[in-house]
């Protein structure tokens, strides 16, 4: 792989702020779900009912907290090729690369696109930044 150009490393405050979110949209659909806090005591008033909402609720809330995952997130560049994830491609068996985001709502993903596969690169912190560090000299 030759030697180690740059690294981007994970963005914590934007998996932060996303998990956030998701996991009040959680609450605030739970909450309207069962008609605000004093309908809490209608769903628990049956054993039923209890289990249906903290069945939803738990699954809410892993969606809400996905986002964790991206945790160990990394990206490295080197002079023949980059690391995702630890995993090691070289410039030969990816091809070029490009960067592109994606909208949708307030939301936003980020990323590289290269002849081999997507990567996701939407919880690290400036890539196209450390891209062109590392191979454009462009700072």
């Amino acid at each position: 792989m030759g030697k180690e150009l740059t690294q981007a490393n994970i963005n914590k405050a934007k998996i932060f702020i996303y998990v956030l979110c998701r996991v009040l949209i959680v609450v605030i659909i739970c909450l309207a779900g069962v008609r605000g806090i004093s309908g809490l005591k209608e769903w628990f008033s049956s054993f039923e009912g209890a289990i249906k909402f903290i069945l939803l609720f738990t699954i809410g809330l892993i969606w809400g907290g996905y986002p964790l995952i991206h945790l160990r997130d990394s990206l490295v560049f080197y002079e023949n090729g980059i690391a995702v994830n630890g995993k090691e491609y070289l410039f030969s068996t990816i091809g070029s690369i490009t960067f592109y985001d994606y909208h949708y709502g307030i939301m936003t993903q980020q990323f590289m696109n290269t002849d081999l596969r997507n990567f996701n690169v939407t919880y690290i912190e400036r890539p196209k930044k450390a891209y062109n560090e590392a191979y454009l000299n462009n700072k």
